[in-house]
């Protein structure tokens, strides 16, 4: 194995999920195909063109209720920045929910949040460590 490409977060509708990403968290649409029975959407992070989220619709009764319970409380991915308060206030201010404020851990600043469906994921500005070794993330 190489890379990860994508990670797939089930969504009840693709346009409320594109808002959220792309106009509160800072993702980009970069692939938005109708392919019949299926629409495949795919956002990034500009600054990581390579890695992605990928929008899966939920169909059926057991997939909807898997809808923000993906992994049952616990976080579905991490996110690294440079400046977490900057970030922090800037989110809050679009009305992303946070699940606490900021906190220091292992030499890390991390916050953990909600996408629109209730998905987590921790917000993480690394000191001098690398990111496989923190604690947070």
């Amino acid at each position: 194995m190489k890379t990860l490409g994508r990670m797939v977060v089930l969504v009840r509708e693709y346009g409320e999920a594109i808002d959220f990403y792309r106009d509160k968290l800072g993702f980009e649409v970069f692939v938005d195909i109708d392919a019949g029975p299926r629409r495949f959407v795919h956002l990034r992070l500009p600054s990581q063109p390579e890695m992605g989220v990928w929008f899966i619709k939920a169909e059926t009764e057991a997939q909807l209720a898997r809808v923000g319970r993906q992994t049952e409380g616990q976080p579905c991915a991490v996110l690294y920045t440079d400046n977490l308060q900057e970030d922090y206030a800037r989110l809050t201010g679009k009305g992303v929910a946070f699940v606490s404020e900021p906190r220091r851990e292992a030499g890390a600043v991390f916050a953990h949040l909600h996408d629109l469906y209730g998905n987590e994921f921790v917000l993480v500005e690394l000191g001098n460590e690398r990111p496989e070794a923190s604690a947070a993330g």
